[in-house]
């Protein structure tokens, strides 16, 4: 009876389990849609189970409410409840927890856990993110010590990269390395596509990127590009549209213009000079010139695939970013072409081809022009008043003699057209399965050439161009680099690794321009006729020159580990370059640095602490950034009257040093990294010095020396220091998905010291503010500081201005009135005058960071990135008229209730004054220095992963950019573009483009 109760049992429960059986079936792919092969899946709890094809494709059976667990070496294990589905596709997210991830280290790679110094790392995918014209936009608030500086919102800008401050006068760019191939300094990224990009590799300090020597003291942003993998081909689709908005600034219309420009004169005691009730005209500038909404365009496909021979991969992408003024644009097409073809079992052979045409028509920069002129002029003159004059002389002149906007933008015309080559061949061969011998030919080649044209115009007799002229300049390069090296790599006994390379290389830069112009083409509106050839006027120019700059290097590195617990890395790389003199063209850059795998060790047990390493490095990089003329003496030649014949002599114009030599940037870094909770959480802080030595200047020596001009010597040193700090958590429960990253740094650049008699470097010199310089840099101080005076408030009755005096009881400011600012007598003289200038501020912040968020459930993915800076000033320049209407410009709305008055005393801005005999708005003071903290939301997209059949994988998504910003700065924008000159320039506000917010929605398909 028990036996057939058992046996009645056991069919029910079978019966019922057959009923509840379901069929699941689906694809397992990666994150870029490739299918994974041998994937395990199981139904959970149970021992049933299976493994994806080589398709990535599967079928289980399981029950209704059964949970499937897919796993796989290398990525994160994902559990899904069944629900009653039929079909699951899986996206398997890479696990770099798990996954050994191979790091390029400049001429080689090794595995992550063998590095010993500061590199950090960006994912394409996140580069891929943001829709810009240069991917380095992309950078910014990605990698701890690393800062992305702002060149404007112009299409096309190419922002500058800063990795841990400055240590030179001669530049801040780093080195740009893209698949083992330098490129020239000053290299801008525009022409490589960001969905081309696997990833930014950031070598940070010495000992990472001494193996690059001579032109790595600003640091190296080794960028590797996608390449095909083994498999069937898969082609993608990326497709993204949307419209740039540029924010109004709201200026002053008729009636509050007249009423600042009469209280100018009537607050100094003058008539005032309009009429309200005769002004008929108010002029919308900003209307006139700006479109609210620009479009951008950016489409990439892509294909790639492979065999156990041969593997390719293939892009195209074109990007068109239009401006938001009425002209400027750019567009670009790139190409990128790779196949990796094994010829034996021991070679193989790499070929990356990419052309890239480029084109831009370049952006007025009017918008400090838009901002002054006056709203009482009409945008054109009256119909009767054109008779005579050509289209480019219609626009009418304006009361402040600001120049008509709308007639510069008519009469700007500036195109560029630009096409590059860049190629790389490499040979590897294996000689023994340790023993790895590869040759690389880098080519990059570009031309480029730019087409103006000035037609002549009249507008008032201040504003005129008699004559036309037409412009050609023309530009070509051509660059090239040699690597030979050797690699040997072994692990002995199962704990001792080694890693060596030694290679022999060569790198040449070539350059030569030529540019002419010619007034005079016969007719100016028409464009059939702007060249050179059709000119025959007799102001004819033309400049033509040509540079080559080459180095030889050798090079050595030794990387050895042992148990997995002690490290060390050293490097050597012995550098010639035709910059210098020839008894001192050899620089010799070393590096050395050790890692200690705490956690290793017996002694360590930890239930929440997975990693921990300590990590110490110390090294030497160069800087050949000088001009290639520093070391020759140079003759010119001028003319002067004797008796009555006109006589041409000659004079020594340069006086060259034969001793130039290297400048050196010693590093030091000290860091440690961290990991808790199977790996969730990592966290990482280095600390660091970067001290310059023989600091390249070009030095005034004094007179008696009889010696002419400046002379470029080896004297200074400049010293960056400051922490990165980094951490990151990434988890995934159930069909939930978070990753966030935060990183912040400091940096602290100092100029120990000076070339001798020159304890002083002066920048950015202001003829408007009584030709003074508003730069500062000084020994034993931050680098480019601001200058000027420091105020006190404002006087607000004429005791405060008595009681401004000196110990005599002399007026320190005799001509200020109540509503003027009280200037500081810093020296205590009892006298307002040049030596009462002292530093008013800093433009480097006190830290700055990124914030990374990515989230995903289910079908849905969001990503945020926030960056931002804290502790730093920004020299607010169009302060000087926006509520001064200082030479009757044009103030901005709402000056009036922001300035002083007796009804108004609390105001932030002095009093309106048409003389400014106090020099309010004549002196650089910190008036002018704003806060510039800020916090931005870089880029926010949000996805939707869908099925359509015959697609592998289809993606829908909407994006924003610089969508919110959040500071107490009131100028236009905060991120104030660098300059070309990170000391002098950086922190200035001169009313440049600003960012603008842009609004995308794209598609992302994979067949």
């Amino acid at each position: 009876m028990k036996y057939k109760i058992l046996f009645i049992t056991s069919l029910l429960l079978t019966s019922f389990s057959l009923v509840a059986q379901n069929l699941v079936t689906g694809t397992i792919t990666d994150e870029t849609g490739q299918p994974i092969p041998g994937v395990n899946i199981l139904e959970k709890n149970t021992t049933n189970g299976t493994v994806s094809d080589f398709d990535g494709n599967y079928s289980i059976k399981v029950n209704d409410d059964a949970t499937i667990v897919y796993s796989y070496v290398g990525f994160k294990t994902q559990e899904i409840l069944v629900d009653g589905k039929n079909i699951i596709k899986v996206v398997l997210l890479t696990d770099d927890s798990q996954l050994e991830e191979v790091v390029l280290i400049g001429y080689g790679s090794v595995k992550r856990d063998k590095i010993t110094s500061s590199i950090s790392s960006v994912k394409g995918e996140e580069i891929a993110k943001v829709v810009a014209s240069n991917p380095a936009e992309a950078l910014q608030g990605k990698a701890a010590g690393v800062q992305v500086l702002s060149s404007g919102g112009n299409p096309g800008a190419s922002p500058q990269i800063l990795i841990r401050g400055i240590t030179s006068n001669n530049g801040s760019q780093p080195l740009i390395v893209v698949d083992g191939v330098m490129l020239p300094s000053g290299s801008s990224l525009n022409f490589i596509n960001p969905g081309d990009i696997e990833n930014f590799q950031i070598l940070k300090d010495a000992s990472a990127s001494a193996i690059y020597g001579s032109r790595a003291s600003n640091g190296v942003v080794l960028i590797t590009t996608k390449r095909g993998k083994k498999g069937k081909a898969v082609i993608n689709i990326d497709i993204s549209h949307g419209a740039q908005q540029l924010e109004k600034i709201n200026m002053a219309g008729a009636e509050e213009y007249i009423q600042v420009v009469n209280l100018r004169r009537t607050n100094d005691g003058n008539q005032p000079l309009y009429d309200p009730n005769d002004i008929t005209t108010d002029t919308d500038w900003w209307d006139e010139v700006i479109e609210n909404y620009a479009p951008i365009t950016n489409v990439n496909v892509r294909a790639s695939g492979g065999s156990e021979k041969i593997n390719y991969a293939g892009s195209l992408s074109f990007f068109d970013q239009q401006s938001n003024y009425t002209k400027g644009w750019y567009q670009k097409v790139t190409g990128r072409f790779n196949v990796d073809f094994k010829i034996s079992d021991k070679v193989t052979l790499k070929q990356d081809l990419s052309p890239r045409m480029e084109r831009y028509e370049n952006t007025p920069s009017i918008l400090y022009n838009l901002l002054r002129i006056d709203p009482l002029t009409d945008v054109y003159l009256p119909q009767s008043e054109r008779v005579g004059r050509n289209i480019y002389s219609i626009y009418a002149p304006s009361n402040n003699s600001v120049p008509n906007p709308v007639g510069t933008v008519a009469r700007s015309f500036n195109e560029t057209s630009f096409f590059g080559f860049f190629s790389n061949t490499q040979l590897d061969y294996d000689i023994t399965p340790e023993l790895t011998f590869s040759s690389q030919f880098g080519l990059n080649i570009s031309q480029s050439g730019t087409d103006a044209f000035q037609p002549e115009y009249y507008t008032t007799p201040n504003q005129q161009n008699e004559i036309n002229t037409v412009y050609r300049n023309t530009s070509q390069s051509l660059d090239y680099v040699v690597n030979n090296t050797l690699n040997f790599t072994k692990t002995i006994n199962e704990k001792h690794y080694l890693n060596a390379l030694v290679g022999l290389l060569y790198d040449s830069q070539n350059y030569n321009y030529l540019n002419g112009s010619r007034e005079g083409v016969p007719d100016s509106e028409n464009q059939d006729l702007w060249y050179i050839d059709a000119a025959t006027g007799e102001g004819i120019t033309v400049n033509n020159n040509e540079s080559t700059d080459n180095i030889l290097s050798g090079i050595f590195r030794a990387i050895y580990s042992f148990d997995n617990k002690y490290f060390i890395t050293a490097s050597t790389r012995v550098d010639q370059s035709s910059r210098f003199p020839k008894d001192n063209r050899t620089g010799v850059f070393t590096s050395t640095s050790f890692a200690w795998d705490v956690d290793s060790e017996e002694f360590f047990e930890s239930n929440v602490i997975d990693n921990l390493r300590l990590k110490v490095g110390i090294g030497e990089v160069g800087n050949q950034n000088i001009s290639r003329n520093g070391q020759f003496f140079s003759v010119g030649s001028d003319s002067f009257v004797f008796g009555d014949e006109r006589v041409v002599g000659s004079y020594l114009s340069q006086f060259g040093n034969t001793r130039l030599k290297w400048e050196t940037v010693e590093d030091q870094n000290l860091g440690l990294e961290m990991s808790f909770f199977d790996n969730a959480l990592d966290f990482s802080v280095e600390v660091y010095k970067r001290t310059s030595k023989d600091l390249l200047f070009n030095v005034e020596l004094p007179n008696y020396t009889g010696i002419p001009g400046l002379v470029a010597q080896n004297v200074g040193s400049f010293e960056s220091k400051g922490i990165d700090f980094q951490i990151g958590y990434n988890k995934t429960m159930g069909d939930f998905t978070l990753g966030l990253d935060l990183n912040v740094s400091t940096n602290e650049s100092k100029a120990k010291t000076l070339a001798p008699g020159n304890e002083q470097i002066f920048g950015q010199n202001r003829s408007d503010l009584g030709n003074r310089f508003i730069k500062i840099t000084e020994e034993g101080e931050t680098v480019g500081l601001f200058y000027g005076f420091k105020t006190d408030g404002i006087f607000q009755n004429q005791t405060e201005i008595n009681s401004h005096s000196s110990e005599s009881g002399d007026l320190i400011q005799p001509n200020a009135q109540p509503g003027d600012l009280r200037f500081v007598d810093a020296n205590n003289d009892g006298v307002l005058n040049d030596d009462d200038l002292q530093v008013i501020g800093n433009p480097f912040a006190d830290f700055y960071g990124g914030l990374t968020v990515n989230m995903g459930y289910k079908n849905f993915d969001l990503s945020m990135q926030w960056y931002g800076t804290y502790g730093n000033d920004v020299f607010n320049y169009p302060t000087t008229f926006l509520y001064s209407g200082l030479q009757d410009v044009n103030v901005i709305e709402g000056a009036l209730d922001n300035v002083w008055s007796s009804t108004n005393t609390g105001a932030e801005y002095p009093r309106l004054t048409q003389q400014d005999r106090n020099g309010n708005y004549q002196r650089p003071s910190d008036l002018f220095i704003e806060d510039g903290s800020y916090l931005r939301l870089r880029n926010i997209q949000l996805g939707y992963n869908f099925n359509i059949k015959g697609f592998q994988k289809c993606r829908l998504y909407v994006s924003g950019q610089n969508l919110i910003t959040i500071t107490n700065y009131s100028g236009f924008d905060p991120e104030v573009a660098a300059g070309g000159n990170v000391i002098n320039d950086f922190g200035i506000d001169y009313a440049r483009n600003p960012i603008t917010k842009t609004y995308l929605l794209g598609l992302n398909l994979t067949l």
